[in-house]
């Protein structure tokens, strides 16, 4: 069944605002894209939510009126033996199958010439599809039950362009799509309020908000929702690692709760150390944390991270290409990768990644759109971190030990820094936090009904999902949140108190991998900014063993 939406419809809805005045308009208009997602799952039922307040003493509406027990875990088993169930294990029943739901954000439909592209280039018959099909088919193949829901930034997809999309995707894949789906705002009104002869603007680059309101009608029907930019390839593979990791998270949390004192331990727990490191900015945690325990609260605040990666091209003359461009990576002298992410070739004289390309970036040849053909480890790139913004852990059985992701020092439950005690050159220096260089963006998320329920009725201030009218969105013009804010996991992983993992396992940490098929950031970023995959884990590594050293010692 294909489903439409559109802006205009809601013009009558905004005079009706407008007549009432100026606060009764800033309430129905940053709330209007509700009652527009309304139109498109006629028979969502909600119970009427009711106002709480949480311990982040903001309020906001509940998705249900059951309390917290187990946050965010309580779906995972079920879904998890969904996701790894045989095909012919699986019967046509739709509540037999796992219920995937994918939401897409498109802004423009050509790409436009900025950011290493193409003007005029067919970004959804190029950039777009390839990745969709490969998604949806690695999923529709596990035989789960995926739809796909595109939130348009454009006016209209006209209906050679829709059956594009519906010839693209494998059979019995629904396809949904809201168009024009930029919302307005009055720019640089935050906190105050608009002058009186402003006028509306549309807000680009809020359009990656409007999932929310997806999310928000569509949350009772599916299992699994991933919600990503239009240029990220996402897997069965991804989906089922993210679901076994939050699996064992839930054994943690579930142990935790067990014990008398609400902790989980390693087996090999660190000494007890007299002296620990004291945290110099908010943190609660020093930055010598290896094997402690962890509380059964903090293990509720680990979530499985994503890493965005590129391929390199090979057209001529790439700056990233030229003899040890890549080989003098940032702080490659300070946390030089260790020996042991590498293997002897074949051949015997180059030694090669113990790390797999395939998972993330496989294209056959001669590689559709801006695809590289059958990559080498060698040629996958990152540029959304670095070695200085990362810190490693040893969690209990089953997760081992795990890389450790920026977030917010208030929201850190603690680990080894790859700078502690003084691998910068400076004793006391600060971790790098909430830096835009670093946080390691993802352009987007994945996640079960329970744990985007936590999101929102737990773990984020001001909620989740809308309509964002508690004390914490008040004043709130759109203008105060970027981008990245919405998709790439700066409120998940900065306000909502969440710290991303990344186990270091090979075979698992491959599975981290999310490929930018559009692979322009490797020809528009500063190549200081720029890492080979292979060198960032080997650095990694090299932290990890200073870290069991200094435990050792």
């Amino acid at each position: 069944m294909y489903q439409s939406i559109k802006r205009r419809q809601l013009i009558p809805l905004i005079a009706i605002s407008i007549a009432v005045g100026y606060c009764s308009f800033d309430w129905a208009f940053n709330n209007i894209n509700i009652t527009s997602s309304y139109f498109i799952a006629k028979n969502t039922k909600f119970d009427a939510p009711y106002i709480v307040e949480d311990y982040h003493g903001s309020r906001r509406r509940r998705l249900s009126t059951e309390e917290d027990n187990g946050g965010w875990f309580k779906d995972v088993p079920h879904i998890l033996s969904l996701a790894t169930s045989q095909p012919s294990q699986q019967t046509t029943s739709s509540h037999e199958q796992l219920k995937v739901l994918l939401v897409v954000t498109s802004l423009v439909q050509y790409d436009k010439g900025t950011r290493g592209t193409q003007h005029g280039y067919d970004r959804l018959q190029h950039v777009v599809l390839p990745q969709l099909t490969d998604s949806v088919s690695s999923m529709v193949n596990k035989g789960w039950k995926v739809d796909v829901y595109f939130v348009l930034g454009y006016e209209s997809l006209e209906n050679d362009r829709r059956q594009m999309i519906k010839d693209a995707l494998p059979n019995g894949v629904g396809l949904e799509y809201w168009e024009d789906a930029i919302p307005y705002h009055y720019a640089n009104t935050y906190n105050k309020r608009p002058k009186n002869d402003q006028t509306l603007n549309i807000a680009d680059h809020a359009l990656s908000r409007q999932h929310r309101f997806v999310l928000r009608d569509k949350l009772p029907y599916y299992d699994f929702f991933a919600c990503f930019e239009d240029d990220i390839r996402i897997t069965a593979e991804h989906v089922i690692n993210f679901l076994q990791l939050s699996s064992d998270i839930k054994q943690l949390h579930d142990k935790a709760m067990s014990s008398p004192d609400h902790l989980v331990h390693v087996e090999d727990e660190s000494p007890p150390r007299s002296q620990r490191h004291q945290p110099n900015d908010g943190a609660s945690f020093g930055n010598d944390v290896v094997g402690d325990p962890i509380s059964a609260e903090h293990v509720k605040r680990l979530f499985p991270g994503l890493i965005r990666v590129e391929v390199l091209d090979r057209q001529p003359f790439h700056p990233l290409r030229k003899s040890g461009v890549l080989d003098n990576h940032r702080f490659v002298k300070e946390v030089p990768p260790s020996p042991n992410t590498y293997t002897t070739s074949r051949n015997g004289d180059v030694p090669e990644s113990i790390l797999n390309p395939t998972i993330c970036c496989e294209e056959d040849e001669p590689g559709r759109g801006k695809l590289t053909p059958h990559p080498k480890m060698n040629e996958l790139v990152l540029w959304e971190t670095n070695i200085q913004a990362t810190g490693v852990r040893k969690l209990p059985h089953p997760i081992g030990w795990v890389a450790v992701l920026p977030v917010e020092d208030r929201s850190d439950v603690g680990s080894w820094w790859s700078g502690y005690p003084d691998t910068y050159g400076e004793s006391n220096m600060k971790r790098p936090r909430r830096i835009d260089a670093t946080l390691a963006q993802q352009a987007g998320f994945m996640a079960t009904r329970s744990q985007i329920q936590y999101f929102h009725d737990v773990a984020c201030p001001g909620g989740f999902l809308p309509p964002f009218d508690s004390n914490h969105w008040k004043g709130d013009s759109l203008q105060r949140h970027s981008v990245e804010f919405w998709s790439g996991g700066f409120q998940l992983f900065g306000q909502c108190y969440l710290n991303r993992i990344l186990p270091l396992e090979p075979r698992q940490f491959e599975k981290q991998l999310i490929y930018h098929v559009s692979n322009n950031k490797q020809r528009t970023i500063a190549a200081k900014k720029v890492i080979r995959v292979q060198d960032f884990y080997g650095q990694i590594l090299k932290v990890k063993e200073r870290a069991e050293e200094f435990v050792r010692k």
